[in-house]
């Protein structure tokens, strides 16, 4: 167990500042501790031996694709994981995939589209279900009906943190219960219901943490017209 120590004469929360650092790092919080030290006003943090480890380096399934080359790389991967893309043309493919990728999504997140609904329920697999009208049926479902691509699996997961961190609840963007829209309740709130709810998230975390640039602005042009005399003018 490695421990370090935050110690500050500023005023700050502590407490909050390596909780905050913890996040930062993607470390579990039930693999950290944080105790607080009032005596001696600093702040003792405790990490899993585990987490400190030497990485072997990002997981090229998480990571965007951004090159023709990523892209080309990407898509040898995918063909070699799912087996239902046999005999798929590989130009193709790269093709249907590079549209995904230029909306954000992962190889992780292409995998899970190509054997996930966006419900969460499986493809079918085996015979039959293979070749490139396969491809395009699956991906289709991930597309609005105007052609749009939906947020990935991860991107919705990301969202849905932005959500909560803004304290707003878990079920937002779910349709109410007794609702048609709500049978079969998937347990999964609709894509563009999530995007709405974390754009609308994104505004209030900025609402309630920023000083704005206006605010900023009519300071400056007040401070410039109050005439500030001495003791000695007095």
């Amino acid at each position: 167990m490695a421990e370090f120590r935050i110690v500050s004469q500023d005023g700050f929360d502590l407490k909050r500042l390596a909780a905050a650092l913890a996040e930062s790092q993607g470390w579990p919080r039930e693999r950290i501790g944080i105790w607080e030290n009032r005596r001696d006003g600093e702040v003792v943090v405790t990490v899993d031996d585990g987490l400190l480890a030497p990485s072997t380096g990002p997981d090229p399934l998480t990571l965007p694709m951004h090159t023709p080359r990523d892209v080309h790389r990407a898509c040898e991967l995918i063909r070699r994981r799912d087996g239902s893309l046999r005999g798929v043309d590989f130009a193709e493919l790269r093709r249907e995939a590079a549209r995904f990728f230029s909306a954000g999504w992962s190889v992780a997140d292409l995998l899970h589209a190509l054997s996930h609904r966006p419900d969460g329920a499986p493809w079918p697999r085996g015979e039959g279900y293979q070749g490139v009208e396969w491809l395009r049926h699956r991906l289709k479902h991930w597309t609005t009906p105007s052609g749009d691509i939906r947020p990935s699996v991860s991107q919705e997961t990301v969202q849905m943190r932005i959500v909560g961190r803004a304290g707003l609840p878990e079920d937002i963007g779910m349709p109410p219960e007794g609702s048609e829209e709500a049978a079969p309740r998937t347990g999964r709130a609709a894509p563009d219901r999530v995007r709405a709810a974390a754009d609308d998230a994104r505004r209030l975390i900025r609402a309630s943490t920023r000083t704005t640039s206006d605010g900023l602005s009519h300071q400056e042009r007040t401070a410039s017209r109050i005439n500030r005399t001495t003791d000695a003018e007095q």
